[in-house]
């Protein structure tokens, strides 16, 4: 820095603390000996998914809780013990030097860069990670996409949820690798991670190459579709302001709620979604938008929601007080939003 200026700029001040936390793993500890221990002694008929996913919920009911890669990987266990996989796992390969620039990802350097400094400012991998880990990572990640995908792939965007799996696992190689390629083996994967399906074979060609997710126009219209009947006045104040649910919807989930909700809340969301299935992605963004409602129904008429929903991280939003107003949702809705979700013209079926 400059002696020239006499002030210190806020890039070279401490962050903090109420911006850092300090992860444990003894708490991760002590929730697997928790769960291992309900397992083992419940003599209920449920099915150990079902045990595991009330224990999950229970979980997510306290407020200080944050959740953990651990029960994701149980979680997901015991879902493909439970049922039979939608689509082949992608084959997540480390690649050779020779290939690493097949595919442009654009944004890569700086979306890897702003991850690393964000994992490393909240302790959640270590000071001496570099962005070339994340980088060889995403590119692995976007060729055993391509692999499943219409056409030769050249570009894509860059992938903001491998990025936060790369935060939830800590930077372990090992374990991400075989997250993500257990994980795209799942319906959930079509919709928490918003590139599985862009352009895939899995999805009818006249679907794929429209350039359309199923989260834009599977999730989101089923979202609109509770957000009519749960929140008029939410919907209303979207058609005054000209704006449409979806987008911004669609902006959360792209993005896995970064620099929009607290990294603890984003841990939280993953894990619920994982445990639940996408119905209750649909219903955590539900939730979100109730909670904004008051900020919503002012700046519709303000003229100024596009900035203040897209713009404005959120404030105070904490899982466990919406818990039971999402399962309330769930009750009325759920049967619906499973029967959609599971429903987008699929081609698997016909290859398998």
């Amino acid at each position: 820095m400059s002696s020239d200026y006499p002030f210190t700029m806020f890039n070279e001040m401490k962050l903090p603390d109420c911006y850092l936390t300090y992860p444990s793993n003894n708490s991760e500890a002590k929730d697997d000996v928790k769960l291992s221990a309900m397992l083992h002694t419940d003599t209920s008929s449920d099915s150990w998914l079902d045990k595991t996913r009330s224990f999950v919920l229970a979980a997510c009911r306290k407020p200080s809780f944050t959740g953990h890669v651990g029960l994701m990987e149980v979680v997901l266990k015991y879902q493909l013990q439970d049922s039979s996989a939608p689509f082949p796992a992608i084959k997540l390969e480390e690649s050779a030097d020779n290939h690493s620039e097949e595919i442009k990802i654009v944004g890569l350097k700086y979306g890897c860069q702003l991850i690393v400094e964000y994992g490393v400012r909240l302790n959640l991998i270590p000071p001496t990670t570099e962005t070339q880990t994340v980088e060889e990572l995403c590119r692995d990640v976007a060729r055993a996409l391509g692999a499943q995908q219409y056409g030769e792939v050249t570009s894509v965007k860059f992938d903001w949820f491998v990025c936060v799996v790369y935060l939830l696992f800590g930077g372990q190689s090992a374990r991400i690798r075989s997250f993500l390629t257990t994980f795209s083996t799942t319906l959930t994967s079509s919709y928490l991670w918003s590139l599985r399906l862009l352009n895939s074979t899995h999805v009818k060609q006249e679907i794929a190459s429209s350039g359309l997710t199923v989260i834009h126009y599977n999730a989101c219209h089923c979202m609109e579709r509770v957000l009519h009947k749960a929140l008029p006045k939410v919907a209303c104040a979207f058609r005054i302001s000209g704006m449409s649910p979806t987008h911004v919807v669609k902006r959360w989930i792209n993005s896995c709620f970064l620099n929009i909700l607290p990294w603890n809340e984003i841990c939280n969301y993953v894990l619920i979604v994982v445990s639940e299935g996408p119905a209750y992605l649909v219903l955590y963004c539900i939730a979100l938008l109730k909670h904004l409602e008051t900020r919503l129904l002012q700046h519709s008429t303000q003229h100024t929601m596009l900035y203040d929903v897209l713009e404005e991280p959120v404030q105070g939003f904490v899982l466990s007080n919406y818990l039971d107003y999402i399962t309330s949702l769930d009750k009325e809705f759920g049967t619906m939003l499973r029967r959609d979700l599971s429903d987008f013209n699929l081609n698997c079926h016909e290859e398998r």
